[in-house]
C-alpha cells in the first residue's frame, strides 16, 4: 500500500510549524516574514493588458506568472497594515473550522463565474474545506474581485477583508482560480520549498534580466515551514512551469527536473492528489505520516482522493505509522 502513494501526485505547500486546530475557531498563524522586503511590492498597472490579452494555451505561461508581486501573485501586508492582523507582525491566519467566508464583489461574466464557483467546488469535492457566502455579521472574509490589475491573492485569512483578484483573463479556466484560492488557504509556491534543489535545477541564466525575479525562486526558512512529510510534487497546482520568468518562453527553460518525471512541470488542470492530501492534513485532521511518502513521478488528479478515500487514507496511515 505504501508504494501506491508513489504514483499519486500533488501539492506540497509551505506552512508555519505550529499546532493545527481544524475543529475549533482558533486562529493559527502562518509566518510570512521569510519574504523580507519583497513583502511590500506594489501592484504594477502595466500587468493589466498583458493578462487581458494573454493566452496560456499558446504561450505556455500561466497568467499569475505575469505579475510583479511575491512569487508573481502573492500580495502580502504592507507595513502600515501590520496592525490589522490579529497576531504577530507579518502573520496571516488559517481559516477556522475549515470554512472560507467569501463575497463575489467583481463584475464577472457568466463564464468567469462558472470557473470561480467551479474552483470552490473542487476544494469541497476533495477536502473538508467549505466556502460560505458572507453574512452581514462576518468581518473576516475574502473578496473575489477584479478591480485591480493581475491575477493574485492575499495569503491566508486576515481579521477583516482579504482579496483574490481575478482581472479579465484570469478566470478563463479552473487553473488560476484554484491556484489563487490555495494562497487564500495559506499555501505558498511549491518551488520555494527548502528541499527544492534535490528535485529541480534553477537556470538563472535563462531568466528575464530583472534581478528581482530571482526572489521568486528563493528557498524558505526551515524554522518557519513544514512539509508535513508530504513529498515534493513537480506537478502541483502551486508549482510554476519549466519556463516561468524565461527571457524566451517555450525556447529557454528556467527549471529542469532532477528526478524522474512524466510530463510538464506544474500543470494546467486543478488540484492533484497530494494537493488534496496536504489540505486535509492542514485543515481536516488527517494524520501526518511519520515517514515521508514516496516522490510522485507523474501527475494524478485529486479525484483519486475523494470523500470515501479520505477514510481509507486514515486507515492506511495508521498501518504505516502516522502520528
Amino acid at each position: 500500500m505504501v508504494t501506491l502513494f508513489g504514483w499519486w501526485a500533488s501539492l506540497v505547500a509551505l506552512l508555519m510549524v505550529c499546532g493545527i486546530s481544524p475543529a475549533t475557531g482558533e486562529l493559527i498563524p502562518i509566518d510570512l516574514s521569510i519574504f523580507g522586503s519583497t513583502l511590500y511590492r506594489l501592484i504594477d498597472t502595466s500587468v493589466d493588458p498583458l493578462v487581458r490579452n494573454h493566452d496560456p494555451w499558446s504561450s505556455g505561461i500561466e497568467p499569475w506568472e505575469l505579475g510583479n508581486l511575491v512569487g508573481g501573485d502573492m500580495r502580502l501586508p504592507r507595513p502600515r497594515f501590520r496592525h490589522a492582523l490579529a497576531g504577530p507582525p507579518d502573520a496571516a491566519y488559517r481559516w477556522p473550522n475549515a470554512t472560507v467566508i467569501y463575497s463575489i464583489d467583481g463584475t464577472f461574466n457568466s463564464s468567469e463565474l462558472k470557473f470561480i464557483n467551479g474552483a470552490m467546488r473542487e476544494f469541497e469535492r476533495h477536502t473538508c474545506v467549505r466556502f460560505r457566502r458572507r453574512r452581514p455579521e462576518d468581518v473576516a472574509y475574502v473578496s473575489i474581485d477584479n478591480i485591480e490589475p493581475g491575477c493574485w491573492s492575499d495569503v491566508g485569512r486576515g481579521v477583516e477583508r482579504t482579496v483574490v483578484n481575478l482581472q479579465p483573463g484570469c478566470a478563463n479556466a479552473l487553473t488560476t482560480p484554484v491556484h489563487e484560492l490555495m494562497h487564500t488557504l495559506g499555501f505558498y509556491h511549491e518551488h520555494n520549498r527548502l528541499d527544492r534543489d534535490r528535485y529541480v535545477t534553477i537556470l538563472y541564466e535563462n531568466m528575464l534580466p530583472d534581478e528581482s525575479l530571482r526572489d521568486n525562486f528563493d528557498l524558505v526558512d526551515p524554522g518557519n515551514t513544514t512539509t508535513f512529510n508530504v513529498p515534493y510534487d513537480l506537478g502541483s497546482i502551486m508549482h510554476y512551469r519549466k519556463d516561468a520568468f524565461s527571457k524566451r518562453p517555450s525556447e529557454l527553460d528556467t527549471m529542469h527536473a532532477r528526478v524522474q518525471w512524466e510530463g510538464e512541470l506544474g500543470q494546467r488542470n486543478t488540484l492533484t492528489w497530494y494537493d488534496a492530501l496536504l489540505i486535509n492534513i492542514m485543515y481536516c485532521g488527517v494524520p501526518v505520516p511519520r515517514e515521508p511518502l514516496p516522490i510522485p513521478s507523474r501527475w494524478i488528479p485529486a479525484k483519486a482522493y475523494g470523500r470515501r478515500d479520505r477514510f481509507r487514507y486514515q486507515r492506511v496511515m495508521r498501518t504505516v505509522g502516522a502520528n
